[in-house]
């Protein structure tokens, strides 16, 4: 009996885990979601762009965009931006990823230097921005 309820609190500790571990981190990985999510916690310019963001950063050699997610404003009195750009597929994401990495970085405005920047990569999206902003599109 003992064997039993230790694997069932094994099991149960495990679950909740991946649940910490999926809730955690970056935005929404629904374009649609992640807007209403930016609106909701006080991104006051939230957008989805389907052509001229995507445009410009074809026009950069970044290819294979479904669609771009951008949102600036504040939360909580702290200037929050970010740009989410959802490729066609992960392969996509990782084959751009440093070019995007690089822009991310000639993006970063004055405003960002007081909160903490990143850069990240997750499934086909990567974004970019101010970790407060991140939090906000989840």
């Amino acid at each position: 009996m003992k064997k039993v309820l230790s694997i069932v609190c094994l099991l149960a500790l495990t679950v909740c885990c991946l649940f910490t571990l999926v809730s955690c981190g970056g935005p929404n990985s629904d374009p649609d979601k992640a807007l209403e999510a930016l609106k909701e916690n006080g991104v006051t310019w939230a957008g989805k762009d389907e052509t001229i963001i995507p445009g410009a950063l074809r026009f950069l050699g970044v290819k294979n965009i479904n669609c771009v997610v951008t949102g600036t404003g504040e939360i909580e009195e702290e200037y929050a931006h970010i740009t989410i750009i959802y490729f066609d597929s992960a392969d996509d994401a990782d084959e751009y990823w440093d070019e995007v990495e690089d822009y991310a970085e000639e993006k970063k405005d004055d405003k960002a230097e007081d909160s903490e920047w990143v850069c990240e990569k997750s499934g086909k999206m990567i974004y970019y921005g101010t970790k407060n902003a991140v939090k906000a599109a989840n």
